[in-house]
């Protein structure tokens, strides 16, 4: 790859993306909706130079004064603290500790002034006047990104790189306000709402990739161009590789892309979307990406696409990647803010992954996922009043107060899972479907709160949601 200057390939960028635009356009009127406009210069030295245009669409009910972007790239900065846990920090950093940078070069727009506050990773820009209900207003920003060497969510290994969370991205609006909390090295520390992105970009010779939306490819003085269109989604995620192969298969109009070696995956991904969509609705995206890639934990969800750790194998690789796509209907599709409920997303997450299991035919290990969830959940109990550790089981709670991967992992995941099992057997499997099946078309592409889907349970069955409250509220 050669350096180039970032004005003088945007040009090109800007071409190709909007031929892309116009294309989509044509086939449907498209409600305003803000949109990310993202040209990215991938360097030799695992550095990538980033134009970036955001046209914010007032449609939060309420004038608006100011903007709020997380930058979540900075909590990889050598200044800040180490964005794992302590007892995943080997794997995270496989060849040593490495440090990441985001530089901010410029910031413009119909603006009085912005500030980047480096220890919470916020640039706030402060408008020239309040953005009215259903006006536009646009920031356009330079900055550059340096990955750091991780097995985590961001940065490069020795299988490609991972471009998840690199971009300034607008804060969630909740009750009248962008919300954000500092970078939590445990649980999910994304929380959006829905957008538009246009993201353009150079791919190194010889590499492959995956990324959300639909893309095309084209050549520019002998470099290929790829352009990738996504509407409707979270976070855009982008995953390129000069060592994994990428297939591509189709399943009732979803075009599903995959970057790696195992021959199943695509499979996986069909039954799984075919499950999700005859238990909860149909899938709300037109692609689906998937890659294997070396990852610290079992997986991650992103825009349309999962990434999956590429160490496991067998029954757990099929588990892994049926819960990171059912992330698409809980997390995706439906949001709910992962920063203080976590167990919201991840739990409803992992009943739908018990469910495929059961759909598919292979009770087994369904039952094996039920078992292994209330003996480790209740283990963990065990281990913390031995210690004179008073566990406290109360589901929700900010990312960055839980004490350990372990805790959060319990708490979040295994007590849930029992909680949505036991919801099944008290009122039934299909009063518990016919409640997120309202849930699902009711909230889809909204932020939903436990309230939200409190109410979908008593529309289901008459104080339903009273069973819940106490698993929730429990200790």
């Amino acid at each position: 790859m050669k350096k180039k200057i970032l004005s003088i390939i945007c040009i090109t960028f800007i071409v190709c993306a909007l031929l892309i635009f116009a294309v989509s356009c044509n086939k449907e009127a498209e409600e305003p909706i803000t949109t990310y406009s993202i040209w990215l210069d991938i360097q030799d030295d695992n550095t990538v130079e980033c134009s970036q245009k955001v046209e914010i669409v007032n449609n939060y009910g309420v004038a608006i004064d100011e903007l709020k972007f997380n930058v979540y790239s900075n909590a990889f900065d050598k200044r800040k603290p180490l964005p794992c846990a302590q007892e995943e920090q080997g794997e995270f950093y496989p060849d040593g500790i490495s440090y990441g940078e985001f530089s901010l070069k410029s910031l413009y727009g119909e603006i009085k002034q912005y500030d980047f506050d480096f220890d919470s990773n916020i640039i706030s820009v402060e408008l020239n006047s309040p953005l009215e209900v259903g006006q536009r207003t646009s920031v356009d920003m330079q900055y550059t990104i340096t990955l750091p060497h991780t097995n985590g969510r961001y940065g490069f290994n020795e299988k490609g790189i991972s471009l998840t969370g690199f971009y300034p991205m607008l804060c969630a609006f909740v009750d009248g306000e962008w919300y954000y909390d500092e970078y939590s090295p445990i649980g999910d520390p994304y929380f959006s709402d829905v957008a538009k992105y246009e993201v353009t970009f150079n791919l190194p010779s010889g590499w492959e990739y995956v990324s959300s939306g639909k893309s095309k490819r084209s050549e520019e003085n002998g470099e290929i161009i790829v352009s990738s269109i996504a509407r409707n989604i979270r976070d855009f995620a982008l995953i390129l590789s000069p060592t994994l192969n990428k297939s591509v298969s189709n399943y009732d109009g979803v075009e599903i892309s995959y970057l790696g070696e195992k021959i199943e995956t695509l499979e996986i991904a069909k039954k799984a979307l075919e499950v999700y969509g005859n238990l909860f609705g149909k899938y709300s995206y037109d692609t689906l990406a998937i890659a294997d890639m070396p990852f610290v934990a079992g997986g991650m969800e992103y825009g349309a696409l999962c990434v999956i750790n590429a160490s496991l194998g067998g029954a757990t690789y099929e588990e892994v990647v049926a819960h990171e796509i059912a992330h698409q209907w809980w997390y995706g599709a439906v949001g709910s803010n992962n920063l203080t409920e976590a167990w919201q997303d991840e739990g409803l997450t992992s009943y739908a992954t018990y469910l495929y299991f059961v759909t598919v035919g292979n009770v087994e290990y369904s039952s094996l996922m039920m078992n292994d969830a209330y003996s480790q959940f209740h283990r963990f109990l065990d281990i913390q009043n031995s210690v004179g550790e008073s566990a406290k089981g109360k589901l929700g709670g900010r990312l960055n107060d839980f004490p350990s991967n372990y805790y959060y992992t319990n708490i979040t995941y295994n007590k849930s899972l029992v909680m949505w099992k036991y919801m099944q057997d008290t009122l039934g499997k299909d009063t518990i479907l016919k409640a997120l099946q309202e849930y699902y078309s009711t909230y889809k592409l909204k932020i939903a709160t436990p309230d939200n889907l409190y109410a979908c349970l008593d529309n289901a069955f008459a104080d339903a949601s009273a069973l819940m409250k106490n698993w929730v509220a429990s200790v």
